[in-house]
This record gives C-alpha cells, sequence and structure tokens, in this order.
C-alpha cells in the first residue's frame, strides 16, 4: 500500500519468512513456491549487478540538507556505486531474471532502464520477466517452462 511521506510516494510491503528466507514481499514469496513447484532452477538475491560504478564529481555541487536547515550546502564529491539485485536470477537452457513487483516505488523505471542499458553494453543476456501479481508470476512461469521446453526441441 503506498503511503505518502514529505510528498513521495513510499511503497511499504508485507514482509515474509519461508523456508528459512526472508522475503521482502508476498508476491516473493508465491514466484519462490512456484519456482520451485516447477523444478525451475534459480537462485534468490544472490546477485548483485553494479550498473553505474562510483565516481568522485569533478564539480562542487550545491544542495539542500534537511538536517542543516534551509539553504545550500557543499555535497561530498564521491557518489556511491548503483546497484541492483534482482529478486531471481533463473539458469537452465537460457538466463532469466524476475523482479515481483506489487507496487513500484518512483525509482524504478529508471533504474530499470539503466539495467536494461548495462545488461546491452555487457553483452549479457537475460529474459526479463517484471510479474505485479499472482496470475503473472503464474504466466511467467509457464512462459519459462515453455522457452525451456523450445531448447530441448
Amino acid at each position: 500500500m503506498p503511503q505518502k511521506s514529505g510528498g513521495k510516494k513510499k511503497v511499504s510491503s508485507i514482509k515474509s519468512e519461508y523456508d528459512g528466507i526472508k522475503f521482502d514481499s508476498q508476491l516473493e514469496v508465491y514466484c519462490y513456491k512456484k519456482l520451485k513447484e516447477f523444478n525451475i532452477d534459480f537462485k534468490y538475491t544472490e546477485t548483485t549487478f553494479t550498473i553505474i560504478e562510483g565516481f568522485k564529481c569533478t564539480g562542487d555541487s550545491y544542495e539542500a540538507d534537511k538536517r542543516k536547515g534551509s539553504g545550500l550546502y557543499l555535497k561530498s564529491k564521491s557518489l556511491q556505486s548503483l546497484k541492483y539485485t534482482p529478486d531471481f536470477i533463473v539458469s537452465g537452457k537460457f538466463n532469466a531474471i524476475i523482479e515481483t513487483k506489487g507496487l513500484a516505488n518512483e525509482l524504478w523505471p529508471l533504474r530499470l532502464k539503466l539495467f536494461k542499458k548495462y545488461l546491452t553494453d555487457n553483452n549479457l543476456k537475460y529474459d526479463i520477466y517484471i510479474p505485479h501479481n499472482h496470475a503473472q508470476v503464474n504466466e511467467c512461469v509457464q512462459m519459462i517452462l515453455n522457452k525451456n521446453n523450445e531448447k530441448e526441441n
């Protein structure tokens, strides 16, 4: 359920535990169960991609800082890496990424676009599935099974 926090939407989900694994949402648990049910080889949140390496900005950047009050303040020139950890990575006859998204936050579309560029630039071949509900998880799993069967023939 999205909540407003200072004019921005905050996306919250119900954390769950299953098979001794802590999941960020119940949709992730559902997807995990479906992948196991159909014996699809996958890993859950084990791979992190560095989309953009950290760097030092060449110019100065003056920005607002609520902790310091009103006004503009010099920010650090060091910027952290931008990373992305998919929910599930499927391996086998082809590679796929499944990112379950009940409700996406406002940064998700940009992160996805940058991630697709990263995959393209690094010649990494993954099919990407982004189910938002149980029916779409079921469809995603069926598409993966169909693709695996195609690769066998």
